[in-house]
């Protein structure tokens, strides 16, 4: 099973003036809550953004879930799944993305050019231990898909 959506659940450990929101993403039998910050993208923007992104990987091009969207002036980093099409599944890894190391800066980010920073599918770090990979078929990404369209 694969979906990513907003919860119902309220954001019970807010800073004072935080806005976000609860997500949860299914990649098979595994499920993963995050929060999403409203600083830059409101909600609709991310569902809009997944989908696309989702899209994207279906036809092998560079794609990842952008699941807190910060900006380098507004943080270090953003919280995003980079996805790869690897035969008929599709394989999600949870990372940071730092700014820093990519050298990017300002008060805007454009998602389009992140995508190339996903690189090639890999499944061992550096040091040769293998990474959290979640695989689900395409058919399950494709199926969440029709079914958000409907």
């Amino acid at each position: 099973m694969f979906s990513i959506a907003f919860t119902k659940e309220t954001l019970t450990d807010a800073e004072p003036g935080e806005q976000a929101r609860i997500g949860l993403v299914r990649l098979g039998n595994h499920e993963e809550r995050f929060i999403a910050h409203l600083n830059e993208w409101r909600a609709q923007d991310y569902v809009e953004h997944w989908n696309l992104a989702l899209e994207r990987a279906l036809t092998a091009r560079p794609a990842a879930l952008v699941t807190d969207m910060w900006t380098p002036a507004q943080s270090s980093h953003l919280v995003w799944w980079p996805l790869w099409k690897i035969g008929d599944d599709l394989a999600f890894h949870n990372q940071l993305l730092f700014f820093e190391t990519h050298n990017i800066t300002g008060a805007r980010i454009n998602v389009e050019e992140l995508f190339a920073l996903v690189g090639e599918h890999f499944s061992h770090n550096d040091d040769g231990e293998p990474v959290s990979e979640w695989r689900v078929p395409v058919a399950e990404v494709v199926a969440f898909l029709t079914s958000a369209s409907a």
